[in-house]
């Protein structure tokens, strides 16, 4: 389903006031704390942000940006390698360390951050959870 919102009340119009399937979106605010069994954020949004971080004077925010896209470069990768290979064991395998690796940033940069990079990473923290959708070989229900 392909639809343009500009508003929370159209959101729930569409959707109802909660999914219970994947909502993959961009990082468009009208998505966020809507209660949805997992979401999937635009990796290409994501990478914006963090990218904008390394511009940004802060203590840690070049480490922190460039720790992410790092990150999301690597998920680019892997995801491109699943398509070409269609290893499903070896994606799974990965993906779960891979959210391992993320929950683990998120708690060590969480504790140093400055405004603006721990803005962004709490917004990241409290989806974590419900993020990896993107990590799971396509198809598959686990």
């Amino acid at each position: 389903m392909l639809e343009i919102l500009a508003e929370r009340a159209e959101l729930i119009a569409v959707l109802g006031s909660e999914y219970s399937g994947v909502l993959s979106s961009d990082d468009f605010n009208v998505y966020n704390g809507y209660a949805v069994t997992a979401q999937q954020k635009c990796l290409a949004h994501l990478r914006r942000h963090f990218k904008r971080l390394l511009k940004l004077p802060g203590k840690y925010n070049q480490v922190i940006g460039q720790t992410f896209l790092d990150l999301i470069d690597q998920a680019f990768k892997h995801y491109r390698d699943w398509q070409l290979r269609r290893n499903e064991l070896s994606y799974r395998t990965w993906g779960k360390e891979f959210k391992n690796q993320i929950q683990q940033k998120l708690k060590q940069y969480s504790q140093i951050a400055g405004y603006e990079a721990g803005k962004l990473l709490r917004s990241k923290t409290r989806k974590s959870g419900t993020m990896v959708v993107f990590f799971r070989a396509p198809g598959s229900s686990s």
